[in-house]
């Protein structure tokens, strides 16, 4: 376990962020309230390449996943857009969320656009910041021990799904496609495992009626948006972050990225977005 230090400054922290994801922009614009933080930089993951590789990516991912979800996935990446344009249209002050770009510009914060977090490029920029702590905000590529060894303080994942029983991609999705009464968010140490590493903190989060993953998923975000922010906290008292084992009788699951199959099952029994609920995430009433 990453030791801590006491602190009155600032921790140096660089956010992993995936591209058009509101999870990740949630962690990202949460953290910039955080005085405990401050943010240096970001390494925000691609998400299409385009190039002959890129395509046989996305082909091979289609096989998986399946036409229908593929272009739900586009409609919402596309309704989150058009909103974030809108809502700006409108005024600053009026976006809840704002986009990385939007808060690199502002605050003058370096981005990397990463295909491989694990180039020796990738490892360049995070070292010439000097993160005393990474940050893994629903980032959708696996650390290899070269990125994981460089902050002071350690790497720490916020996952939404409740470990060691949600191991592995969307457990927001799964949560829901299994019928569970509660979903999970985890705040753990990132190893070399798939969400392995020290758990440190993790909380319930209640699945009501008409619930969709969109909700289930903003919902883990603000939820280990406060984890981290606690966590930050202890570590600035020189406090070490315990770790948390598993209860007994506890399962240990790994999900994988669902396929067309699994999606078919959901979608017979709950929505998987709402336009309102990409508007009211990302607008400031």
């Amino acid at each position: 376990m990453p030791q801590s230090r006491e602190s009155t400054k600032a921790f140096r922290v660089l956010v992993l962020y995936s591209a058009g994801h509101l999870g990740s922009a949630t962690i990202l614009n949460k953290l910039l309230e955080m005085p405990q933080y401050e943010v240096v930089g970001v390494v925000r993951a691609k998400t299409v390449e385009f190039s002959w590789a890129g395509i046989k990516k996305i082909k091979r991912h289609l096989k998986i996943v399946g036409w229908r979800f593929a272009w739900l996935l586009l409609w919402q990446q596309l309704v989150q857009a058009l909103t974030f344009g809108l809502i700006a249209s409108i005024g600053e002050n009026r976006l809840k969320l704002r986009p990385t770009w939007r808060i690199a510009k502002q605050h003058h914060i370096p981005v990397f656009q990463c295909k491989n977090i694990n180039s020796p490029d990738a490892i360049a920029f995070i070292e010439s910041l000097q993160p005393d702590l990474l940050v893994s905000a629903y980032f959708s590529q696996i650390l290899k021990k070269e990125v994981i060894s460089i902050p002071a303080l350690g790497t720490l994942n916020v996952h939404p799904g409740w470990l060691p029983a949600y191991k592995g991609a969307m457990a927001y999705f799964w949560v829901l496609k299994n019928g569970e009464e509660k979903a999970g968010v985890t705040l753990h140490w990132i190893d070399e495992g798939i969400d392995t590493g020290e758990i440190i903190a993790r909380e319930n989060i209640e699945i009501i009626t008409g619930m969709t993953q969109q909700m289930v998923l903003m919902k883990t975000a603000e939820v280990g948006a406060s984890l981290l922010n606690e966590a930050g906290y202890k570590l600035q008292r020189g406090e070490q972050l315990e770790a948390i084992s598993a209860g007994k009788g506890e399962q240990d699951n790994y999900y994988p990225m669902p396929g067309s199959d699994d999606f078919e099952s959901y979608f017979k029994r709950r929505r998987y977005f709402r336009i309102r609920d990409v508007i009211f995430s990302i607008w400031r009433k």
